[in-house]
């Protein structure tokens, strides 16, 4: 009676555990089937072919619109900074790291529901022109800018060096309208400017030097670099590194802020502005 209690409670146990064990492997097994990558992607083809043949306008979408705009949406759930570029955009976003390419030389900004001139940088096609701070441009190449955001604009003003645009000014401060017509150059951007704007690195009365960095481009590290060296050379005491404004840029441009010890002599830096997060 005994044994034959004991062979039955042992059935039981062992057909727990076997139905335990088989909920286990089903559910890890299922779990293994949703992380996998080729019915997921079996899925995305599927959509992608039904939005093709049966969207009311799919015969106006191509792949490559489709396959974007889904590349868009999936890094736009990660976070705010990640972002897939189309080709166009990343060849602008490399040009404005490089410092470097080719357009008039005027830095624009929608205001006010305006395209609008922030600064002509200097030595430049708009600078020489004439166009000034405040100038809000209502054309460019006869078309009218109403509609144009930044990006199209950019894309309006920029081109290969001695390629010639039109642009029609309106100047809010006399009311007056004009129309430049320049010939576009090869624009360098110093992403490393002293207290004036410029590249020359003075000091003030009481040796403090003064760095301005606008952004991370290829060039800042080695502008850094040199910049200091200007300054230590002149007996720079302290120095105010200002990052007011900074978009960010290349990771890779991390320059080491280095000085010469010596004796009795130590710079300070200070640093002033908030590295956007």
């Amino acid at each position: 009676m005994k044994r034959r209690l004991f062979y039955s409670a042992l059935v039981v146990v062992l057909g727990l555990n076997l139905v335990v064990g088989a909920q286990i492997f089903f559910s890890s097994s299922h779990g293994a089937e949703k992380d996998d990558i080729y019915p997921m992607l079996k899925l995305f083809s599927t959509v992608l072919e039904r939005v093709r043949n049966d969207y009311v306008d799919g015969g106006k979408l191509s792949y490559q619109d489709l396959i974007y705009g889904a590349l868009k949406g999936m890094l736009n759930t990660l976070d705010p900074h990640s972002e897939f570029m189309e080709p166009s955009k990343y060849e602008d976003l490399k040009k404005d790291t490089q410092g470097e390419f080719g357009g008039v030389g005027v830095v624009i900004s929608v205001k006010d529901n305006f395209l609008t001139v922030v600064a002509p940088m200097e030595d430049t096609p708009g600078y020489k022109a004439g166009i000034m701070r405040d100038d809000r441009i209502i054309k460019i190449d006869g078309k009218s800018t109403e509609k144009f955001g930044l990006q199209d604009a950019v894309k309006k003003l920029r081109g290969e060096p001695g390629t010639d645009v039109s642009i029609t000014i309106l100047r809010p401060s006399t009311g007056a309208q004009k129309e430049y017509r320049l010939t576009r150059a090869q624009i360098k951007v110093d992403t490393i400017k002293d207290i004036n704007g410029k590249r020359e690195f003075p000091l003030s009365d009481n040796n403090v030097g003064y760095i301005r960095v606008g952004q991370f481009g290829e060039q800042t590290a080695s502008d850094l670099e040199e910049a200091l060296r200007k300054l230590e050379n002149r007996g720079m005491e302290s120095l105010v590194l200002d990052l007011r404004g900074n978009p960010g840029g290349l990771l890779d441009q991390e320059p080491v802020v280095r000085f010469n010890r010596r004796p009795r002599h130590q710079a300070t830096l200070r640093i002033q502005g908030r590295w956007p997060r």
